[in-house]
């Protein structure tokens, strides 16, 4: 296994909104990787989380999308792990950082995207699914995928983020940091 081009030791604490865009073990992530990459899209990460906070006792927190829907996890193996890339190079302001964490804590519990991804699957093999919608229409959302919660949060907090909504992929948020897109998004 080679070390991802982007990676650089941690040398701070990243702060609370923080993206951290990480590789998981298990074929479902193996899977993601394989679809952006028949894609032709940068594929060596597969989750997207958002760092919430850090606690007295220096446990970063972060919140993420999973199958069991959106939850808490100790971001140690994440801030670890040689695959981990963030957007902590992104100029966000204190008061964005404060509402992303808040409407991320605010997604706590929101059931997972199972059609977000078998739409994916499907655009991966250039079929559309029939009646899927990739945009939360402004509402918000009742089922999201880690990627689009955090595009949701980073939306609803007017900050830089990759473009589209329930469709964003954990292979957009990797394009947007490793070309720093938030230089050139309005």
């Amino acid at each position: 296994m080679t070390q991802h081009p982007a990676s650089a030791p941690q040398a701070v604490q990243p702060q609370a909104g923080t993206v951290l865009l990480t590789r998981s073990p298990g074929w479902t992530a193996w899977l993601i990787r394989l679809g952006a990459a028949l894609r032709d899209r940068p594929n060596l990460d597969n989750h997207v989380a958002v760092v919430h906070h850090t606690d007295i006792h220096g446990t970063t927190w972060c919140i993420e999308g999973r199958p069991g829907g959106v939850g808490w996890r100790d971001a140690q193996h994440y801030l670890a792990s040689r695959w981990t890339i963030t957007n902590a190079a992104q100029p966000i302001t204190p008061q964005a950082r404060i509402g992303i964490a808040a409407t991320m804590r605010a997604l706590l519990g929101t059931a997972y995207d199972w059609d977000a991804i078998a739409a994916d699957a499907a655009q991966t093999f250039g079929l559309h699914l029939p009646g899927w919608e990739p945009t939360f229409r402004g509402t918000v959302p009742g089922h999201v995928v880690c990627s689009s919660a955090a595009a949701y949060a980073y939306a609803k907090n007017d900050t830089p983020h990759p473009t589209g909504d329930r469709a964003v992929t954990p292979s957009d948020w990797e394009t947007f940091i490793q070309t720093q897109q938030w230089e050139t998004t309005t």
